[in-house]
Protein backbone atom coordinates (compact mmCIF):
# COMPACT_ATOMS: atom_id res chain seq x y z
CA UNK A 1 0.00 0.00 0.00
CA UNK A 2 1.84 3.09 -0.86
CA UNK A 3 2.28 5.82 1.49
CA UNK A 4 1.38 9.51 0.44
CA UNK A 5 4.11 12.35 0.85
CA UNK A 6 2.16 14.41 3.62
CA UNK A 7 2.20 11.38 5.36
CA UNK A 8 5.76 10.27 4.64
CA UNK A 9 6.87 14.01 5.87
CA UNK A 10 4.81 13.25 9.39
CA UNK A 11 6.97 10.15 9.93
CA UNK A 12 10.37 11.29 9.55
CA UNK A 13 9.29 14.17 12.37
CA UNK A 14 7.70 11.30 14.43
CA UNK A 15 10.98 9.29 14.17
CA UNK A 16 13.40 12.00 14.57
CA UNK A 17 11.85 14.51 17.43
CA UNK A 18 8.69 12.43 19.00
CA UNK A 19 11.02 9.79 19.30
CA UNK A 20 14.37 10.64 18.44
CA UNK A 21 14.35 13.40 20.49
CA UNK A 22 16.15 15.30 18.17
CA UNK A 23 14.52 19.11 18.82
CA UNK A 24 17.41 20.96 16.44
CA UNK A 25 15.56 19.07 13.74
CA UNK A 26 11.98 20.95 14.67
CA UNK A 27 13.02 23.77 11.85
CA UNK A 28 13.62 21.15 9.35
CA UNK A 29 10.14 19.90 9.45
CA UNK A 30 8.27 22.87 10.06
CA UNK A 31 8.09 25.85 7.69
CA UNK A 32 9.65 29.52 9.13
CA UNK A 33 5.85 30.79 9.24
CA UNK A 34 4.39 27.36 10.30
CA UNK A 35 1.11 28.00 12.41
CA UNK A 36 0.10 25.85 15.15
CA UNK A 37 -3.14 25.45 17.13
CA UNK A 38 -2.57 22.99 19.42
CA UNK A 39 -3.89 23.56 22.69
CA UNK A 40 -0.09 22.45 24.29
CA UNK A 41 1.33 25.52 22.22
CA UNK A 42 1.71 29.02 22.88
CA UNK A 43 -0.69 31.05 20.17
CA UNK A 44 1.37 32.59 17.44
CA UNK A 45 4.51 31.35 18.99
CA UNK A 46 5.37 29.43 15.29
CA UNK A 47 8.45 27.20 15.68
CA UNK A 48 10.20 29.01 18.27
CA UNK A 49 6.56 27.57 20.06
CA UNK A 50 6.86 24.12 19.22
CA UNK A 51 10.52 24.15 20.82
CA UNK A 52 9.81 25.49 23.73
CA UNK A 53 7.01 22.39 23.71
CA UNK A 54 9.18 20.04 23.59
CA UNK A 55 11.50 21.19 26.16
CA UNK A 56 8.89 21.22 28.83
CA UNK A 57 7.86 18.06 28.01
CA UNK A 58 11.13 16.04 27.09
CA UNK A 59 12.27 17.80 31.01
CA UNK A 60 9.42 16.01 32.58
CA UNK A 61 9.12 13.01 30.40
CA UNK A 62 12.76 11.84 29.04
CA UNK A 63 11.41 8.59 27.68
CA UNK A 64 8.77 9.45 25.98
CA UNK A 65 7.99 7.41 23.08
CA UNK A 66 5.41 8.17 20.31
CA UNK A 67 3.29 5.45 18.82
CA UNK A 68 1.19 6.21 15.54
CA UNK A 69 -2.65 4.79 15.50
CA UNK A 70 -5.07 4.53 12.84
CA UNK A 71 -4.50 7.52 10.24
CA UNK A 72 -6.01 9.22 7.18
CA UNK A 73 -4.29 11.18 4.61
CA UNK A 74 -6.29 13.60 2.37
CA UNK A 75 -4.28 15.66 -0.24
CA UNK A 76 -1.80 17.74 1.90
CA UNK A 77 -3.44 17.06 4.99
CA UNK A 78 -2.94 13.76 6.88
CA UNK A 79 -5.26 12.18 10.48
CA UNK A 80 -3.63 10.45 12.96
CA UNK A 81 -4.40 9.40 16.20
CA UNK A 82 -1.03 9.23 18.84
CA UNK A 83 -0.50 7.32 22.05
CA UNK A 84 2.30 9.17 24.00
CA UNK A 85 4.25 6.86 27.08
CA UNK A 86 6.98 7.34 29.26
CA UNK A 87 7.58 8.01 32.81
CA UNK A 88 6.87 11.32 34.45
CA UNK A 89 9.52 12.84 36.59
CA UNK A 90 11.15 9.68 36.91
CA UNK A 91 13.30 9.38 40.06
CA UNK A 92 11.72 11.83 42.29
CA UNK A 93 8.48 11.47 44.77
CA UNK A 94 6.23 12.54 41.74
CA UNK A 95 6.96 9.62 39.63
CA UNK A 96 4.47 7.99 37.62
CA UNK A 97 3.43 6.19 34.68
CA UNK A 98 2.87 8.78 31.79
CA UNK A 99 -0.12 7.52 29.29
CA UNK A 100 -1.54 10.33 26.85
CA UNK A 101 -4.43 9.76 23.51
CA UNK A 102 -3.98 12.83 20.90
CA UNK A 103 -5.36 13.27 17.87
CA UNK A 104 -3.38 15.71 15.71
CA UNK A 105 -4.03 17.00 11.86
CA UNK A 106 -0.91 17.65 9.98
CA UNK A 107 -0.99 20.12 7.01
CA UNK A 108 1.89 20.16 4.66
CA UNK A 109 3.34 21.89 1.59
CA UNK A 110 6.28 20.19 -0.04
CA UNK A 111 8.63 18.21 2.95
CA UNK A 112 7.64 20.80 5.48
CA UNK A 113 4.41 21.31 8.04
CA UNK A 114 2.30 24.45 7.83
CA UNK A 115 -0.29 24.15 9.95
CA UNK A 116 -1.22 21.88 12.83
CA UNK A 117 -4.64 21.02 14.71
CA UNK A 118 -4.74 18.82 17.72
CA UNK A 119 -7.40 17.66 20.44
CA UNK A 120 -5.30 16.65 23.83
CA UNK A 121 -6.32 14.92 26.59
CA UNK A 122 -6.55 17.44 29.24
CA UNK A 123 -7.87 15.47 31.97
CA UNK A 124 -4.84 13.50 31.82
CA UNK A 125 -2.25 16.62 31.47
CA UNK A 126 -3.57 19.11 33.98
CA UNK A 127 -2.93 16.86 37.25
CA UNK A 128 0.39 16.93 35.84
CA UNK A 129 0.67 20.64 35.98
CA UNK A 130 0.00 21.18 31.90
CA UNK A 131 -2.51 23.59 31.43
CA UNK A 132 -3.75 24.18 28.14
CA UNK A 133 -2.07 27.94 26.66
CA UNK A 134 -4.79 28.21 23.63
CA UNK A 135 -8.27 27.31 22.84
CA UNK A 136 -8.71 27.94 18.85
CA UNK A 137 -12.01 27.94 17.36
CA UNK A 138 -10.36 28.46 13.72
CA UNK A 139 -12.55 25.87 11.87
CA UNK A 140 -12.47 23.99 8.57
CA UNK A 141 -15.72 21.78 8.40
CA UNK A 142 -15.82 21.68 4.68
CA UNK A 143 -13.89 18.99 2.23
CA UNK A 144 -10.66 20.89 0.62
CA UNK A 145 -9.50 19.46 -2.61
CA UNK A 146 -10.36 16.72 -4.63
CA UNK A 147 -12.32 13.89 -3.58
CA UNK A 148 -14.71 11.22 -5.34
CA UNK A 149 -18.27 10.78 -5.23
CA UNK A 150 -18.36 8.28 -3.07
CA UNK A 151 -15.83 10.16 -0.67
CA UNK A 152 -18.67 13.09 -0.56
CA UNK A 153 -21.42 10.39 -0.09
CA UNK A 154 -19.84 9.59 2.79
CA UNK A 155 -18.20 13.23 4.35
CA UNK A 156 -22.16 13.90 3.82
CA UNK A 157 -23.32 11.03 5.46
CA UNK A 158 -21.29 11.61 8.53
CA UNK A 159 -22.02 15.48 8.55
CA UNK A 160 -25.72 14.33 8.52
CA UNK A 161 -25.49 12.63 11.47
CA UNK A 162 -23.71 15.18 13.62
CA UNK A 163 -26.66 17.33 12.65
CA UNK A 164 -29.86 14.85 13.02
CA UNK A 165 -28.96 12.29 15.37
CA UNK A 166 -26.24 14.18 17.64
CA UNK A 167 -27.47 17.94 17.46
CA UNK A 168 -31.43 17.17 16.70
CA UNK A 169 -31.55 14.80 18.88
CA UNK A 170 -33.44 12.24 16.54
CA UNK A 171 -31.87 8.97 18.22
CA UNK A 172 -34.53 7.18 15.79
CA UNK A 173 -32.45 8.59 13.18
CA UNK A 174 -29.67 6.33 14.64
CA UNK A 175 -29.48 3.09 11.91
CA UNK A 176 -29.97 5.64 8.79
CA UNK A 177 -26.19 6.47 9.98
CA UNK A 178 -24.54 3.80 11.35
CA UNK A 179 -24.54 0.09 10.82
CA UNK A 180 -26.62 -1.91 13.69
CA UNK A 181 -23.77 -3.82 15.13
CA UNK A 182 -21.25 -1.71 14.36
CA UNK A 183 -17.49 -1.45 16.46
CA UNK A 184 -16.89 1.64 18.61
CA UNK A 185 -12.89 1.73 19.40
CA UNK A 186 -12.08 3.94 22.57
CA UNK A 187 -8.46 2.99 23.62
CA UNK A 188 -8.52 6.17 26.76
CA UNK A 189 -11.76 4.35 28.36
CA UNK A 190 -12.59 0.48 29.26
CA UNK A 191 -15.46 -1.56 27.32
CA UNK A 192 -17.24 0.96 25.35
CA UNK A 193 -19.94 -0.65 23.99
CA UNK A 194 -20.60 -1.87 20.42
CA UNK A 195 -23.83 -1.25 18.06
CA UNK A 196 -26.80 0.93 17.56
CA UNK A 197 -28.52 0.30 20.53
CA UNK A 198 -25.83 0.71 22.90
CA UNK A 199 -25.80 4.11 20.95
CA UNK A 200 -28.77 5.11 21.17
CA UNK A 201 -28.82 4.32 25.25
CA UNK A 202 -25.70 6.41 25.82
CA UNK A 203 -26.84 9.30 24.05
CA UNK A 204 -30.32 9.62 25.19
CA UNK A 205 -28.21 9.68 28.47
CA UNK A 206 -26.14 12.65 27.43
CA UNK A 207 -29.52 14.50 25.64
CA UNK A 208 -31.38 13.70 29.45
CA UNK A 209 -28.09 15.52 31.12
CA UNK A 210 -27.89 18.56 28.55
CA UNK A 211 -31.06 19.12 26.94
CA UNK A 212 -29.45 21.80 24.60
CA UNK A 213 -26.70 19.79 23.64
CA UNK A 214 -25.03 20.29 20.31
CA UNK A 215 -22.13 18.85 18.01
CA UNK A 216 -20.20 21.10 15.68
CA UNK A 217 -18.02 19.88 13.16
CA UNK A 218 -14.76 21.92 13.14
CA UNK A 219 -12.53 19.99 10.66
CA UNK A 220 -13.29 17.48 7.75
CA UNK A 221 -11.34 14.79 5.95
CA UNK A 222 -12.02 12.05 4.15
CA UNK A 223 -10.29 9.53 2.07
CA UNK A 224 -11.55 5.85 0.72
CA UNK A 225 -13.79 4.43 2.90
CA UNK A 226 -12.93 6.76 5.98
CA UNK A 227 -14.08 10.44 7.19
CA UNK A 228 -12.56 11.99 10.04
CA UNK A 229 -13.91 14.93 12.18
CA UNK A 230 -12.77 17.13 15.07
CA UNK A 231 -15.93 18.20 16.78
CA UNK A 232 -17.00 20.77 19.49
CA UNK A 233 -19.87 19.60 22.04
CA UNK A 234 -21.57 22.24 23.77
CA UNK A 235 -24.97 22.28 26.11
CA UNK A 236 -25.45 23.01 29.69
CA UNK A 237 -25.67 20.13 32.64
CA UNK A 238 -29.23 20.94 33.80
CA UNK A 239 -30.80 17.38 33.92
CA UNK A 240 -30.54 14.38 35.81
CA UNK A 241 -29.49 11.22 33.85
CA UNK A 242 -26.62 8.25 35.38
CA UNK A 243 -27.84 9.24 39.11
CA UNK A 244 -26.12 12.34 38.96
CA UNK A 245 -27.00 15.89 40.44
CA UNK A 246 -26.66 18.68 37.71
CA UNK A 247 -24.48 21.79 38.37
CA UNK A 248 -25.71 24.06 35.46
CA UNK A 249 -22.51 24.34 34.27
CA UNK A 250 -21.62 25.45 30.50
CA UNK A 251 -19.48 21.92 28.77
CA UNK A 252 -17.57 22.86 26.40
CA UNK A 253 -15.75 19.07 25.18
CA UNK A 254 -13.23 18.37 22.34
CA UNK A 255 -13.48 15.27 20.31
CA UNK A 256 -11.57 13.77 17.51
CA UNK A 257 -13.81 10.56 15.08
CA UNK A 258 -12.96 8.54 12.64
CA UNK A 259 -15.28 6.57 10.73
CA UNK A 260 -15.24 3.67 8.55
CA UNK A 261 -18.61 3.54 6.41
CA UNK A 262 -19.98 0.74 4.17
CA UNK A 263 -22.74 1.91 1.98
CA UNK A 264 -22.83 4.99 3.66
CA UNK A 265 -23.30 3.68 6.98
CA UNK A 266 -20.60 4.00 9.68
CA UNK A 267 -19.63 0.42 10.27
CA UNK A 268 -16.35 1.29 12.73
CA UNK A 269 -15.30 4.05 15.22
CA UNK A 270 -12.15 5.57 16.65
CA UNK A 271 -12.22 8.15 19.00
CA UNK A 272 -10.18 10.54 21.25
CA UNK A 273 -11.69 12.25 23.90
CA UNK A 274 -10.43 15.95 25.83
CA UNK A 275 -12.24 14.38 29.17
CA UNK A 276 -11.56 17.49 30.93
CA UNK A 277 -14.39 19.41 29.33
CA UNK A 278 -16.48 16.65 31.62
CA UNK A 279 -14.71 17.08 34.38
CA UNK A 280 -15.06 21.35 34.30
CA UNK A 281 -18.57 20.53 34.53
CA UNK A 282 -18.50 18.52 37.60
CA UNK A 283 -18.59 14.58 36.07
CA UNK A 284 -16.12 12.40 37.61
CA UNK A 285 -13.56 10.45 34.45
CA UNK A 286 -12.36 7.73 35.20
CA UNK A 287 -8.70 7.72 34.91
CA UNK A 288 -7.64 5.78 31.49
CA UNK A 289 -6.39 2.47 31.33
CA UNK A 290 -3.91 0.83 28.59
CA UNK A 291 -4.95 -2.11 26.34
Amino acid sequence: MSISPCELVVRRLLAEVHNGHRLERLRAHYAPDHRDHDPRVAPGSGVAGLEAFWAELLDAVPDLRVEPGVALADGDRIMLFLLWRGTFRPGTAAERDFELHTSEIFEVAGSRITEHWAVADYSILRPLGFAPRQRTDLRRPDLIGVHTAAERANAEAVLGSYREVLTEHRLDRAEVYYERDYLHHNRQMPAVPNGVEAFRAYFAGNFAAYPDLTATVDHLVAGGDRVMVFATWRGRFTGHSRGRKPTGRALILRTSDLFRLVDNRVAEHWEVVDYSGLEDVGVPVRQPVAR
